[in-house]
């Protein structure tokens, strides 16, 4: 991919650190979607030649500081930024505090559009359950969220994790266009059969965002 040739990168990495046994109550194996197989560091200074705008990357908390160290070299604006799950998974809550938070570094190049003004960097949102074919889908309503206060209508959204397609149904809905990528030929070929398919005058993620509104006001 040529320098500066994406608007916008929004993706979920692979943690590195979930897959385990079941515990019976939740599905602790996220089979090849946990193992990262790339150099990290490598992987974000691509990510930098190649986006002239934002980039978001989902992790886990233990990848960041690897991270952070790059883009601070590189003098970009940083932010360390939570998805709060409002569904959480109720595993061992009698013992412990609900894992109900996941890591997003945030980080922007001069210039790069901002259209989310004096907001926290606390996103609050269900956890996504339509998406069967895939362990760890990302919401589509907050991947949304993100692509429409980073980029602005036509800019283009590339995600080189894609899994379940959750960044590329957001940008059909935000009338951004999309590249995506994964190694897992068979996440690709569900997440273009998903994206090609999503009818935009009736879906269900629009529908829950319409209702959610409805209710606020």
């Amino acid at each position: 991919m040529d320098n500066n040739s994406v608007d916008m990168v929004l993706t979920d990495i692979p943690y590195d650190c979930v897959n385990r046994p079941s515990n019976g109550l939740r599905n602790l194996d996220k089979g090849d979607a946990d193992p990262l197989n790339f150099d990290l560091t490598e992987f974000c200074k691509e990510l930098y030649r190649i986006c002239k705008g934002t980039i978001y990357i989902f992790c886990s908390y233990h990848q960041t500081a690897e991270m952070r160290a790059v883009f601070e070299q590189l003098k970009c604006s940083i932010r360390y930024c939570v998805w709060e799950k409002t569904n959480p998974s109720p595993m061992n809550g009698q013992h412990v505090w609900l894992s109900s938070i996941e890591s997003c570094m945030f980080i922007k190049k001069p210039g790069a559009p901002f259209n989310e003004h004096c907001k926290s960097s606390v996103w609050r949102e269900t956890v996504e359950r339509s998406i069967k074919d895939h362990p760890t889908p990302k919401p589509v309503l907050l991947m949304k969220r993100l692509i429409e206060a980073s980029s602005n209508p036509g800019d283009t959204v590339f995600d080189p994790c894609m899994g379940s397609g959750s960044v590329g149904l957001a940008c059909k809905m935000s009338g951004r266009n999309f590249i995506g990528c994964d190694v897992n030929p068979e996440y690709v070929a569900n997440a273009i059969k998903r994206i090609n398919n999503l009818d935009l005058d009736s879906n269900p993620w629009l529908k829950k965002l319409q209702k959610r509104n409805k209710s606020t006001v």
